[in-house]
């Protein structure tokens, strides 16, 4: 990695910082946003500084009453830890950061903190599992894969979650210089936090664990209401290389009876690899291809890399260039670097005019060509060649510069700028942008959708999966996937049909393979496989009316929908289950071979979402057969559910079934709307209570749309002696609610 990030901080070499007095002016502030309260400790050394505002936390208001802090001479206790703060003179750092630290005392600053007893999570997309003691992490935006002991990675999230109880405190690093959270690797009983920039800005949330985490998506963004299609099943591959290329696997997916949303374009659809073009020999008729598509219901979304090809003619590069968008060398020269064209300049996203022509190229490119989304990606920025060699690092010089930055501040946020720019150019009447990006820092959740970059196809790399999602869902990151069947090497059909199941619960659900890897779309092994692999992509489309309703939760409310147990059991630490909202519980199986596993289940009563059998709160060794994915429901939830239709048109559902597992108090909604523009969409509300002998149930129909049928299902019971509104067959119960009510009593 980078020279500064290999570089072993001498902690021991710092000096404490005075709160008053000192040469670094540390102030604290008790802020509010939106309802959300949280402390801020802002440590500057420029009187510039002092006003300071961002990157991710911007109109903050500023209470009139002291912060509700503990002070010291030299120190700060907030939610039970202490703080004190620290600096590394000027003559400790590296040369390189001497150079871009403007002469300030203190080139890097940090803070510490016993480590205690707490647990800790969270910083976002990592390697190694879900708690976070004991290791080192960098937050430095990084084209590295995720591989055991790789860090950083794509992502940069200066977020920490740390439990204790149940009481949560949230530490967030709104800070765009590189940072490192050294969790206890270098003292194992001490936290050590450091930012290689002039300033420090931190804030601090406390509460408990979900109010935390809503806390801060308050604060850095909430994700705006995705298009339903973007729910559904993807398929992308390196690459589908022209359109004979996409017409077969689309009739393939057709002849096979497998539901498909999306076909996504890899690099090789341009024109020598200059992004906002098409070849004219692989994609001669780019927008009659997309119509077709259109015509049976799909999308099309194309890879936009932020690398601009330098070639003379090229609109894009000339444009770019006259209007002087490009990041600089030090020297205040274009800098010419290589990525897929071997001599690209990059956009400078910090600067308002580029983000403006970023958005004009991507309106007139989804519009001449008829695309739904974007791609974006290598947005890092990732670099393959500088100076005539592969850089080390992959990544631009830190001297670049970027407006009125250096590279070393302004890289963390390049992804989000491009982000930002993409979705200013999809944004149209009756259109809700979608994009997916593999880079990003705190706030990317306002734009894009995320995705975990490439994995390969081990199994190992689908249990990463597993903590990864939830780890970015803590950070503020809603909507994000990883690559069903493993994007390097070649999968298996086993682990195909594993990683397909745990795709039906992902927040982005695609199948991404790499260039010279076997194919491995859904048909790609024959039978059994085709069909095993048709039935979890139907659940995908069963399961549509709870994932949306919890897409709108996240909206509104900024919960993931993806959640570890511990935000409602802070005493579970089990890291290869999740509760998929509040209602399911998924136990995928992440090992090969397994027909068994062993599900923790919290207190409380569960039903085996597939048998009907209940369990009661403990240790479970359950069936886990390769036809489905060991799935769980809380007693007392009703699950919004549908008949599979793709593609998906609508999100009013014409028909609903309601899965219901009784308990003393029953609730269960479902969130409708159109699924795309931004019309008004309406919360309708299953109720019920069930005393044991007697189950009562009533739907509240606020959608405003015909429907053909309301149901709630219940398995796993008896024959009632009597009711209203219901059948029964084989243990399955069916409570008929377009009337409004049903209810079904047992003579026990």
């Amino acid at each position: 990695m980078n020279e500064l990030l290999g570089w072993k901080i001498p902690f021991d070499r710092m000096e404490r910082l005075p709160l008053q007095g000192g040469l670094v002016h540390i102030e604290v502030q008790a802020l509010e946003k939106e309802g959300v309260q949280a402390w801020r400790v802002l440590l500057t050394q420029r009187p510039r500084d002092r006003c300071k505002e961002g990157p991710a936390i911007r109109g903050m208001l500023r209470q009139q009453e002291p912060a509700l802090l503990e002070q010291g001479e030299d120190r700060l206790a907030v939610g039970g830890l202490e703080l004190s703060f620290w600096g590394l003179p000027h003559r400790e750092v590296p040369e390189e950061l001497r150079l871009l630290a403007d002469g300030v005392p203190y080139p890097l600053l940090g803070l510490r903190f016993d480590l205690g007893t707490a647990r800790y999570y969270g910083l976002g997309e990592r390697t190694g599992g879900l708690e976070r003691r004991g290791r080192a992490y960098w937050n430095f935006t990084a084209d590295q894969p995720p591989r055991p002991g790789n860090d950083p990675l794509y992502q940069a999230s200066p977020f920490l979650l740390r439990l204790e109880g149940e009481r949560a405190l949230g530490l967030f690093l709104d800070e765009s210089h590189p940072s490192l959270f050294d969790l206890g690797h270098t003292h194992p009983a001490e936290a050590r936090i450091a930012v290689m920039g002039p300033t420090l800005d931190l804030y601090l949330l406390e509460g408990p664990p979900l109010g935390v985490v809503q806390g801060i998506t308050r604060l850095t963004g909430r994700p705006p209401m995705p298009p339903l299609w973007a729910l559904g099943y993807h398929q992308c591959r390196y690459s589908y290389a022209d359109e004979a290329a996409v017409r077969e696997v689309v009739e393939a997916f057709a002849q096979h009876d497998l539901p498909l949303e999306a076909i996504w374009l890899d690099i090789h659809y341009m024109e020598g690899y200059k992004v906002f073009t098409a070849s004219p020999a692989r994609f001669p008729a780019l927008r009659a291809l997309s119509e077709e598509l259109a015509g049976r219901g799909l999308r099309l979304v194309p890879i936009v890399d932020p690398g601009v090809k330098v070639e003379e003619g090229y609109r894009v590069f000339e444009e770019g260039r006259r209007r002087g968008v490009f990041i600089l060398d030090d020297r205040d020269e274009l800098l010419v670097g290589g990525v897929w064209p071997r001599r690209a300049v990059w956009p400078d996203f910090s600067r308002e005019e580029t983000r403006r022509f970023w958005a004009e190229e991507v309106r007139a490119f989804t519009e001449t060509h008829g695309f739904s989304g974007i791609w974006n990606d290598m947005n890092e920025p990732a670099v393959l060649e500088l100076g005539g060699k592969e850089p080390p690092d992959k990544a631009l010089p830190l001297t670049a510069r970027q407006g009125e930055k250096h590279h070393l501040e302004a890289r963390n946020l390049y992804a989000l700028g491009m982000a930002e720019a993409t979705y200013q150019g999809l944004a149209a009447p009756g259109r809700r942008p979608f994009i997916l990006t593999r880079s990003g820092f705190p706030g990317i959740q306002r734009y894009a959708f995320v995705w975990t970059g490439d994995n390969e196809s081990r199994f190992e790399d689908l249990a990463l999966s597993v903590s990864m999602l939830l780890s970015l869902g803590l950070c503020g990151i809603a909507f994000a996937g990883s690559d069903v069947g493993g994007f390097g090497l070649d999968a298996e059909p086993e682990l195909l049909l594993r990683w397909t199941w745990l795709g039906t619960l992902y927040p982005f659900f695609r199948n991404h393979s790499a260039l010279g890897t076997r194919r491995q779309e859904p048909y790609a092994f024959g039978e059994p496989w085709t069909s095993r692999l048709r039935e979890a992509l139907r659940f995908r489309y069963r399961l549509l009316p709870y994932l949306y309703s919890l897409a709108r939760i996240a909206h509104e409310e900024g919960l993931p929908l993806w959640r570890p147990l511990f935000l409602y059991w802070p005493e579970a630490r089990h890291e290869d289950q999740f509760l998929l909202g509040e209602a399911l519980l998924a136990a995928p199986v992440l090992r090969q071979g397994e027909r068994r596993r062993e599900v923790y289940l919290p207190e409380g009563g569960w039903q085996d979402f597939w048998s009907g059998r209940f369990l009661g709160g403990g240790l479970h060794r359950v069936e886990a057969p390769p036809t489905h994915l060991p799935l769980f429901q809380q007693a007392g939830t009703a699950i919004p559910l549908t008949e599979p239709r793709c593609p998906t048109r609508t999100a009013r559902w014409p028909v609903l079934c309601f899965r219901v597992v009784p308990g003393p108090e029953i609730r269960g909604r479902v969130y409708e709307d159109e699924g795309e523009g931004q019309d008004e969409g309406a919360w309708s509300e299953l109720t019920g209570r069930f005393d044991g002998k007697r189950l009562e149930l009533s739907f509240s129909d606020r959608s405003g749309h015909p429907r053909e049928g309301v149901w709630a299902e219940v398995l796993g019971v008896g024959q009632p002696s009597e009711g209203e509104n219901f059948t029964y067959q084989e243990g399955l119960l069916r409570l008929d609610l377009r009337t409004g009510s049903a209810w079904a009593v047992w003579d026990w």
